[in-house]
């Protein structure tokens, strides 16, 4: 009995994945896509959609946004380490962030465009959102209480200056940067601007 729940639960997490996928790829390549087009890519029926999505079309693309999120929180998370810090410097840790997260928006824009638009009337994105965020919030206090700690990080807030952080952060998905065709130069300034924000106040004797 145990085998064949555990074998249903397997499959069941199969089949949401399959259908997750699917709405990514319509996303990613026509920015739009209806619960038909993902079932069919799928090769599922549209029941299936509504038995694993109870709430249809939010419901994949919550779970597609959530997929995209998941690659720009784990960015942060990995590129904001204590470690980096000290091993690379201030000014080359914000450099890879923000080109990480450059190249992850703009894999992911036709993703973010279509979910974000949605936001305000759709609750499931509202908590999706939110949850990463909140995820990100952490992590960028850890990284700048640790750098404070080494003398690396101005002796701000830590709260405010996790959630500087974001908002620099959100802001290189825009098209103005993503589209520009001078962007490593763009994101450089945008480094700069968290370089500036976080580095330690040095005292002129």
């Amino acid at each position: 009995m145990v085998a064949l729940k555990e074998t249903a639960t397997g499959r069941s997490a199969r089949t949401r994945a399959a259908l997750v996928e699917a709405t990514l790829v319509r996303l990613r390549t026509d920015g739009s896509f209806t619960a038909e087009q993902v079932a069919t890519d799928a090769g599922l029926s549209v029941a299936t959609i509504y038995n694993r999505f109870p709430d249809g079309r939010d419901g994949l693309l919550a779970a597609a946004f959530d997929r995209s999120l998941d690659r720009v929180v784990g960015a942060s998370v990995e590129t904001l380490t204590v470690e980096n810090l000290l091993d690379n410097g201030l000014n080359s840790t914000m450099c890879t962030l923000v080109e990480e997260l450059a190249d992850i928006f703009a894999d992911e824009a036709l993703v973010m465009r279509v979910a974000l638009a949605r936001l305000p009337e759709s609750r499931l994105l509202r908590e999706t959102y939110r949850r990463h965020e909140e995820i990100a919030r952490q992590a960028n206090r850890r990284f700048i209480e640790l750098g404070q700690i080494a003398n690396q990080i101005s002796d701000g807030d830590p709260d405010e200056l996790a959630d500087l952080l974001i908002v620099l952060g959100q802001g290189i998905n825009n098209p103005l940067v993503l589209g520009a065709k001078d962007r490593g130069q763009l994101c450089d300034r945008l480094a700069a601007a968290m370089v500036s924000a976080l580095s330690p106040t040095v005292l002129e004797v």
